[in-house]
């Protein structure tokens, strides 16, 4: 069962800092009860690349989620709903949690605010 969904934020994070916090928080939990969108993972792939990153060991600990055909319909809902908000990644992590039935685990959970009364929860590990 799936019990949290990390941003591409606090992955990035959890990368380049390798603080104890997060680390402890994800031990906590069994393989796959903690996921990544495949949309963060790609997000977070551009780094891995640009900067050489091992990511190895990330992808050991985290299982990556493929956005489905729910994920794809709530991303629908959610811009027809917010159309002058910007179209990114942002809120296709968004309607992912949301159709995974998931928590958002994020560094920076300003950036989903908008979504919150659209059925999102967001938390924050740092």
């Amino acid at each position: 069962m799936i019990k949290g969904m990390l941003d591409t934020n606090i992955l990035i994070y959890a990368t380049t800092n390798s603080p104890p916090e997060i680390f402890e928080r994800l031990a906590k939990f069994r393989k796959g009860e903690v996921v990544i969108s495949s949309i963060a993972w790609a997000e977070y792939c551009v780094g891995v690349h640009k900067f050489k990153i091992d990511n190895s060991p990330v992808e050991k600990l985290i299982d990556i989620l493929p956005f489905d055909a729910d994920a794809g319909n709530v991303y629908g809902l959610l811009t027809a709903k917010h159309p002058d908000r910007a179209s990114g990644f942002d809120r296709l992590i968004a309607a992912h949690a949301i159709a995974a039935g998931v928590k958002l685990i994020t560094n920076n959970p300003g950036d989903f605010s908008l979504y919150l009364d659209d059925g999102l929860a967001v938390e924050n590990w740092v």
